[in-house]
Parts: structure tokens; sequence; C-alpha cells
């Protein structure tokens, strides 16, 4: 991790689970534990602050000891932007961090060298405000590094009717961090991943 930069966490856990018959996606278990935990044991260690985004079962995401944080009524329902915008609201979580990894509560596999791999590509192209993780296979955009300031821009692209992730970042001068393997970004979208 580059020495100047100091981040903060976001785990989104605040999807609908509609793939999941409803279910909190990140309370389910897969090898044992909850979702949610197994993103926190490996992300948690390469950043300096852990923020859980989630609207349902409260309580239970706060025994995990991280601040919970869920959406603001006007931002509800317009996806995982809403995080974010509600985020833009309350930049004292964000400890003074310059910059905000986001990490979707149901890729358990995640590298414990994500931070570092998004952070050097991000130091490497120096006017890059963002960092998403790509595989040969795939783009994935829903994990990604971003500068703290971009956030205040949240809230406008989702009152001009934008929602993805992707539109968003792609705002902003913006690079890739190029994984190896697709098998660490894998989400566990349906009781079928979880089982499998």
């Amino acid at each position: 991790m580059g020495k100047a930069m100091k981040i903060t966490a976001l785990i989104l856990a605040g999807g609908e689970g509609s793939r999941m018959a409803g279910q909190d996606k990140g309370l389910q278990l897969w090898h044992g534990l909850p979702l949610i935990d197994h993103v926190l044991q490996t992300i948690a260690p390469q950043v300096q602050h852990t923020l859980i985004s989630a609207n349902r079962h409260l309580a239970e995401y706060a025994l995990r000891s991280y601040p919970v944080l869920s959406d603001d009524k006007t931002w509800q329902g317009l996806g995982p932007l809403a995080a974010l915008a509600t985020l833009a609201e309350q930049p004292s979580l964000l400890l003074n961090s310059d910059w905000l990894l986001v990490v979707p509560c149901d890729t358990p596999q995640l590298p414990e060298t994500l931070v570092a791999q998004l952070s050097h590509a991000i130091q490497q192209q120096t006017t890059a405000q963002a960092c998403y993780a790509v595989t040969p296979e795939r783009e994935h955009y829903s994990i990604f590094l971003v500068h703290s300031q971009c956030l205040k821009h949240v809230a406008p692209y989702l009152q001009q009717g934008g929602r993805s992730i992707r539109g968003w970042l792609q705002q902003y001068p913006y690079t890739t961090a190029l994984f190896e393997h697709e098998t660490s970004f894998k989400n566990m979208n349906t009781m079928a991943d979880l089982q499998a």
C-alpha cells in the first residue's frame, strides 16, 4: 500500500437478495461462516478503517464491531451507489481517509493483495481518481478504489438517473488493476452458488 494512501473500506451488504429468495446475502453461510465475515477477514487487515453498508439485520451486522451504515431514505432502492451517496452525507465516517475501497459482501475469496494492487495501479497512473479490478476474463466494476472527493458527485449522478457503478466511475480519470484468477472475484449470487 502506498504510504500516502489512507484507505477506508466500505463493504456493501445492503442489497435485497433478489436472486437469493430475498435472503440477506451477507449473513448466508459459506464454508461455515457468513459471507460478510469472509470478506471482513480478508479486507479489514488491508485498510485503516472498515464500514459495513446494510439495510436489514443491523444489530447482527453491528456484532462485527464495525460501523454500520444504512441507506438514507432519499437513495433507498437505487442500487449499490445508494450506499456511497449516504456515506457522502456523513464524511466523518471516512476518518479523513483520502481513498475509499468498495467491495460487495458476496465475494468471499477476494485476494489478500487486493488493496496493494489497486493502490499500485493508481500510483502508476498518477492522474487516476479511481481503479477497479479486472481479470483476463472480465471487468469487476463493483470492486474498486476511488478518491474520497469523488463521493460528492454520487448524488447528482443518481438524481440524473444514473445507476451503474461503471458509469459513475468512468466519469473520472481511471485505471484498472489486473488480477490473475477470476475465482477470486466470484459472486455468491444464489443458494446454488453457496452449496457448490
